[in-house]
């Protein structure tokens, strides 16, 4: 019988995209665990980590006194303030931490970090792709679009974000791009394009997209109805992913198919290096017009991550 471990999950509290990733390696890791949204107070908010790690211990508890006075045995955290709750109690807890904590690994007992973040040490774990709890084998693809042509082509659209804005003439281009590969290419000619957009997409591309592939066939989710992503990866022969979601492009590449990433002008040098070693190893491609339907390798990082904590014995020590 598997020993029950009493576990948070701190992440920011509006980070939910972050929130996927940690809960997503505590079902798979931890089955059980308390989800802890993380607001601390404002004096420490954001405190560097370099400098609330030396803060005296009764400061570390009145900042996280919120979170009750019982110490979990362990510890899963990701986010800049959810870091912080994980100093506060290291001594007594077991840490585990997700992305570049932006303080030295050793505070931690486990990094998990992407190989974007650039960061090493004995602790690390590092990832080719993002942690998400897509598996293949759930996903059931909605019935209403079973109508629309084959090939399918899932279209996962990003949207404004610190990293740059989406502009209307890029969305033009889009669609006149996704246009021409179902007229040009004959891998995909007489398709159909299911596309789901994200809550940071502008509701001016809808308009565009609705606009531009009139004569062909396509379907676009309209956000009121329930979001059919990420069933729809079921029943898809190829996904093409806008290029600044990391997340919904790991997502895309476990799946096994062709995944195509659209570039939307992003120059921030962790998006390349991540497509960089996706395309080197296979997981993905830039768009192409030209582009074949293959098949690509399977990218299940949270399978490798769960396998290698279970290694350390993290819950034994």
């Amino acid at each position: 019988m598997q020993r029950k471990t009493k576990a948070w999950v701190c992440v920011d509290k509006h980070k939910l995209g972050t929130w996927r990733q940690a809960e997503a390696l505590a079902c798979s890791w931890l089955k059980t665990y308390e989800r802890k949204p993380i607001c601390l107070p404002i004096w420490c908010r954001w405190m560097p980590p370099i400098i609330f790690k030396f803060l005296p211990d009764f400061l570390k508890k009145m900042s996280v006194h919120e979170l009750g006075r019982e110490v979990p045995e362990i510890i899963i955290a990701a986010g800049r303030q959810a870091i912080l709750v994980a100093l506060a109690f290291r001594e007594s807890a077991k840490t585990v931490i997700l992305m570049n904590p932006g303080v030295s690994t050793k505070n931690f007992d486990v990094v998990i970090a992407p190989v974007h973040d650039n960061i090493t040490g004995e602790n690390v774990v590092i990832t080719e792709g993002a942690l998400h709890g897509i598996k293949n084998r759930q996903l059931v693809f909605p019935g209403y679009l079973k109508n629309y042509s084959k090939p399918r082509i899932a279209v996962l659209l990003g949207g404004n974000s610190i990293h740059g804005d989406y502009q209307e003439h890029l969305a033009i281009k889009m669609a006149d791009d996704l246009k021409t590969l179902l007229n040009v290419n004959p891998n995909f000619m007489g398709g159909s394009l299911i596309i789901t957009p994200s809550r940071r997409t502008p509701p001016s591309w809808l308009k565009i997209f609705e606009k531009n592939l009139k004569g062909i066939s396509y379907w676009i989710w309209d956000q009121k109805s329930e979001n059919p992503y990420p069933d729809l990866l079921k029943g898809v022969d190829a996904i093409v992913v806008c290029q600044d979601s990391i997340s919904m492009a790991s997502e895309a590449c476990i799946t096994g198919k062709l995944v195509l990433i659209y570039p939307t002008g992003i120059k921030k040098s962790k998006f390349n290096v991540f497509y960089q070693q996706l395309f080197a190893k296979g997981y993905a491609q830039p768009f192409s017009i030209n582009a074949a339907l293959k098949n690509s390798p399977v990218l299940n990082e949270l399978d490798k991550v769960v396998t290698v904590l279970e290694k350390m014995k993290i819950l034994a020590t």
